[in-house]
């Protein structure tokens, strides 16, 4: 099956035109809770892709013993023997580590070795992901033929599932077709008055560290705000007086946390932590008002990484919790419709209800942080500004840059999120400078940075169209009169 612009961002729509290619047997599993589903599949001359359900919610990266087998030359003949099937790759997805065997020996695989992507990096009941097709281990291709036998085992102290249920074997002849060509995704705003936010983890102090990509990218992107995060030991001035040798083109104010900084353009009328003893910051951004009808809510979010589910469950409540007291009476109270938009390095890598507590305030800890409440104005969720690269072909934002993190896809970590019932969304994206023609790189006075140049976060910018200031009588007057 042709792929037809999937893209791996943890969201299924872009499936709903692919037939499962094998519906596994349901409640067939020995003596475990993974029970597989449908198998998805879709290809391009580039990518192999796969859709899979499990039956329980789970994080693909740990806490399963999931093994994906292929057979990349359809022949039993070659690699490990498998129920029936001569696997020539084999992925662990919950230890994150594969093998090859290839030519007789058998090679240790990393994520980058076979290009691999993964969605939703939150725990679910389906999975998607891509295999790069042109991927070669010791200059021998892994994907030598457009015929492949696919193979999916819970390996959970013995084999507990399988897919397929023997002796079904699975073959899948794959689609040469060309990916889909997107259109570049221009950097610039799509009008002028639209206000450009960013968040970008500078990954340990980098935009002092290593200011010199910084300066590059921050002004091709031209931001009106920013979020960093990651900045430990330097001020909120320090900030704003480099961002204003980087961008001198405005005054830049700044306010901080013990994670981060926010930077930006217009004065700050108000700041604070939403809870004391975490580093999530909330500020009231005064616009100024011939150009913006009302003001702009932001905090600048960046919870604990990693297994620490407990640690970022707090600190979300209480970011949760802070949007409901601004809209409370007392308080801090905000005008009804201010606009809010939370960024940041979200470290979304546990559990699924994590994004709806920021999204539709689901308040996990309500003995510490109270009753749960729907942040926007109209009683809904908040809105995903869900961006993608300006390929349009990726959604990551951060890859691996250590020999820790190195075993660890590529995924979705930062995040823009913002109150839709009175703000609209321009132009937004991610910058991955490694995904740019050169064209495209010389126009905006940028090169490729690596990780390990730049950081192991990608900028992440979205652009809002705010509600227009009234016109006064006499304005309205004179343009009537031109």
């Amino acid at each position: 099956m042709p792929a037809q612009g999937i893209i791996i961002d943890g969201r299924f729509e872009d499936w709903a035109d692919v037939a499962p290619i094998y519906r596994d047997t349901r409640d067939d599993q020995l003596e475990s809770d993974i029970d597989f589903g449908d198998l998805k599949v879709a290809s391009d001359s580039m990518r192999l892709y796969l859709s899979f359900e499990i039956g329980v919610e789970r994080n693909l990266q740990n806490d399963n013993e999931i093994v994906l087998y292929l057979d990349t030359d359809n022949s039993s003949q070659t690699g490990r023997t498998v129920a029936g099937i001569g696997a020539d790759i084999q992925w662990a997805f919950g230890r994150r580590v594969g093998t090859a065997h290839i030519s007789g020996d058998t090679v240790r695989l990393h994520q980058e070795n076979i290009g691999l992507r993964q969605g939703p990096t939150v725990t679910s009941t389906k999975f998607e992901i891509s295999l790069n097709r042109n991927s070669m281990i010791k200059w021998v291709p892994l994907f030598p033929k457009d015929s492949i036998a696919i193979l999916f085992r819970n390996e959970q102290d013995g084999v507990r599932d399988v897919l397929p249920d023997a002796p079904r074997k699975l073959e899948i002849v794959l689609s040469n077709q060309r990916p889909v060509q997107y259109t570049p995704i221009p950097l610039g705003r799509q009008d002028p008055r639209h206000l450009r936010v960013v968040s970008y983890n500078v990954l340990f102090e980098g935009l002092f560290e290593r200011p010199g990509p910084f300066m590059s990218i921050l002004q091709a992107l031209d931001p009106d705000i920013i979020c960093f995060q990651e900045i430990w030991n330097h001020s909120a001035k320090e900030t704003a007086d480099l961002v204003a040798l980087m961008l001198p083109d405005a005054p830049w104010y700044a306010e901080k946390s013990h994670e981060g900084v926010i930077v930006s353009r217009y004065p700050i009328l108000d700041s604070h932590p939403t809870d004391v003893e975490q580093g999530n910051l909330w500020a009231l951004i005064d616009l100024p008002d011939e150009q913006f009808a009302v003001d702009l809510s932001l905090i600048n979010a960046h919870p604990p990484c990693c297994e620490d589910n407990a640690g970022r469950e707090l600190e979300l409540d209480a970011i949760a919790a802070w949007i409901r007291e601004l809209q409370s009476p007392g308080g801090r109270e905000l005008i009804p419709g201010t606009p809010m938009v939370i960024a940041g390095d979200m470290n979304l890598v546990g559990y699924a209800r994590q994004l709806e507590i920021l999204l539709a305030g689901r308040i996990i800890n309500q003995e510490r942080y109270g009753p749960s409440h729907l942040p926007d104005w109209d009683g809904t969720a908040l809105a995903d500004v869900m961006p993608y690269h300006t390929t349009g072909r990726e959604a990551y934002t951060w890859r691996s840059i250590n020999s820790y993190d190195r075993s660890f896809s590529p995924g979705r970590l930062d995040y823009i999120l913002y109150s839709d019932s009175v703000l609209e969304l321009g132009n937004h994206f991610v910058l991955c400078t490694s995904e740019m023609s050169q064209e495209e790189l010389t126009a905006a006075g940028l090169v490729v940075y690596d990780t390990a140049v730049a950081s192991d976060h990608l900028p992440v910018v979205a652009d809002f169209i705010f509600p227009v200031p009234a016109m006064s009588d006499e304005t309205a007057e004179m343009e009537d009169q031109e």
